[in-house]
């Protein structure tokens, strides 16, 4: 297998590098070129610096020895701005790789550079950067999931209180109270003999005598 079939397709990334090293930026540029990045150069650290606010790479390779800027004041301004930067040197040491990892470098690296070594190192700082961006996404997407949870149970909470309204103003129409008992007349005894004679009046007729009348002699 060769080196360039051990690494993932870099199709779809962009990686700057800087260096005032013509033979590095070239080797480094040809190898990444094969690998399928879109590879942005810069021969100093304001060329750098432009390339990388114009460019947007996924991951910078930054000498630290440049004519114009140091490497350090290149690496600062760029961290700025959440860049990914594996750091460069040929003068390395101790004291300059702490600082270069305290200013937020993603590795420290030394020339002569070693190709497989570098690719792994971007790789890896890729797949920080994947990660990262996914996590952006995903806050992202938390309070727009919490305001339809939110719309879903008010809905579901506005439906159930129109159905109760709609079930009491139901009952209401329906149900009525009963009609109070009316209680029955009484009706007068019935006769149970024949009407008395003298109870009868009949207009235009005359009555008869008492019986109490004495008798003619």
């Amino acid at each position: 297998m060769s080196d360039l079939e051990q690494f993932a397709s870099g199709h779809g990334r962009r990686i700057l590098i800087v260096d005032d090293d013509e033979a590095v930026l070239k080797g480094l540029s040809d190898y990444f070129s094969r690998l399928g990045y879109d590879v942005v150069r810069a021969a100093t650290g304001q060329q750098g610096l432009d390339g990388f606010a114009s460019q947007e790479p996924d991951v910078t390779i930054l000498d630290l020895r440049l004519p114009d800027i140091d490497g350090m004041k290149v690496l600062e301004i760029m961290r700025r701005k959440r860049a990914l930067v594996i750091l460069l040197t040929g003068y390395g040491d101790i004291p300059t790789a702490v600082r270069a990892m305290q200013l937020g470098a993603e590795n420290f690296l030394t020339k002569p550079v070693d190709l497989p070594h570098i690719v792994a190192t971007v790789e890896h700082a890729i797949e920080k950067l994947d990660l990262r961006r996914e996590n952006v996404r995903l806050r992202r997407l938390i309070p727009s999931t919490s305001r339809k949870v939110l719309q879903a149970v008010t809905a579901l909470v506005l439906i159930a209180a129109a159905l109760l309204v709609g079930h009491f103003v139901g009952n209401v129409g329906t149900s009525y109270a009963a009609p109070p008992e009316i209680a029955p007349v009484k009706s007068a005894a019935p006769r149970t003999g024949p009407a008395r004679a003298d109870s009868m009046k009949l207009p235009g007729l005359a009555q008869p005598a008492s019986s109490t009348a004495a008798p003619r002699r």
